[in-house]
């Protein structure tokens, strides 16, 4: 049933949740939720992780379909952290109901109101006694900090009668297939925290907050990905708490050369099976040494690493720029994911983003994990 959901229209999580996302088909989905909490003859509204300004047109949709005046009867704004992606429609809303109040830390807050809010209402979650508050309907919240998770600021919002957990970042996907995360999302999940989540030291300090609710969540729903429920809530947060990321990465690639070198190798085979031997043995030839400058590769006479010469994140780099480089665009399209996999397997991080700034992000289906 869950892969006939339709993802252009509003999905029920839970009575009174709703899933108001956009671009769930695309690489990085955005998933944006609305709580409508009715009781104690009140009604109010929270709408978490508003999303970028490029859907406010499905956010706007998906909003009305299930709260008569839409946008403009949202009460309640929460923000995980500043990035666009989260609160680039916020201002917006502010416009179409002056009395919004958005609800964050105020290290979120201290970025965001520079989007031209700064007159908005805000209420720091810093200040709430214990972290909970209880709404006017009867109904209870916590937030639940998560700094570094992966912005200093962070902060996740649980909802105790639904018990769904709205985690931010945190839990968050590239290349979903679907609104419910499965076991082949788990490839997508791992790149995303090694490229955003600074250190795994952040992410045990966030799982181990997770485990401590009471009542313990039913449902994690991050802003980027799959949601996540059943098993698979313990078992990806098992992986995560093992995970290296960020800078445990980075500081460990000494140790990891054996796994490196064979890494590149395989991308070197990759490389000509899509460029061509004549295309790859030119590239390669940038990287012997001349006698007037060290290369950055030791190599045999197949054109197989060796040795990596000093700092091993700028060598493996300057060979995936000068592949590209040389790639055109249908085989910048095929090499890509081809990349990314073999470093994936390696346990590497997936270096291909830190060149995609010149060349555009790249599209891979679950089928290229």
């Amino acid at each position: 049933m869950e892969n006939l959901i339709n993802l252009d229209q509003v999905s029920e999580l839970s009575p009174g949740v709703y899933w108001v996302g956009a671009g769930a088909k695309t690489f990085l989905s955005r998933n944006s939720f609305l709580r409508i909490f009715k009781g104690n003859g009140v009604t109010g509204t929270l709408l978490i992780d508003p999303g970028p300004t490029s859907d406010f047109d499905s956010l706007s949709q998906k909003v009305a379909a299930v709260l008569p005046g839409g946008l403009a009867k949202i009460n309640l704004a929460f923000i995980n952290h500043q990035d666009p992606d989260v609160l680039g429609v916020l201002p917006t809303l502010a416009k179409l109901n002056p009395k919004l109040t958005v609800i964050a830390t105020e290290d979120t807050w201290r970025l965001a109101h520079l989007n031209g809010m700064s007159k908005t209402n805000f209420r720091a979650v810093d200040r709430v006694q214990g972290q909970k508050v209880v709404l006017p309907t009867g109904h209870k919240l916590q937030f639940i900090p998560t700094p570094f998770c992966h912005f200093r600021g962070a902060c996740m919002i649980y909802d105790l009668e639904s018990r769904i957990l709205f985690t931010g970042d945190l839990f968050g996907g590239i290349a979903a297939s679907g609104l419910y995360a499965q076991e082949e999302n788990w490839a997508g999940i791992k790149a995303f925290h090694q490229l955003y989540m600074p250190s795994n030291e952040a992410i045990r300090l966030a799982v181990q907050k997770i485990r401590q609710l009471d009542p313990a969540p039913l449902a994690l729903v991050p802003q980027h990905g799959g949601l996540i429920r059943g098993e698979l809530l313990e078992t990806l947060m098992q992986r995560l708490e093992g995970l290296q990321v960020g800078l445990d990465i980075i500081t460990s690639l000494s140790s990891k050369l054996p796994a490196l070198i064979a890494a590149l190798n395989e991308m070197v085979t990759a490389a000509k099976s899509i460029l061509g031997d004549a295309e790859t043995h030119k590239i390669m030839g940038f990287f012997k040494p001349d006698g007037s400058y060290p290369s950055l590769f030791s190599l045999n006479s197949d054109e197989q690493v060796n040795d990596i010469k000093g700092e091993p994140l700028e060598a493996v780099e300057a060979l995936l720029r000068m592949f590209l480089r040389f790639a055109n665009e249908e085989q910048k399209a095929l090499l890509r994911p081809k990349l990314l996999l073999i470093l994936l397997q390696h346990e590497l991080p997936p270096f291909d983003f830190l060149i995609n700034q010149e060349d555009g992000m790249m599209e891979l289906s679950p089928a290229d994990f």
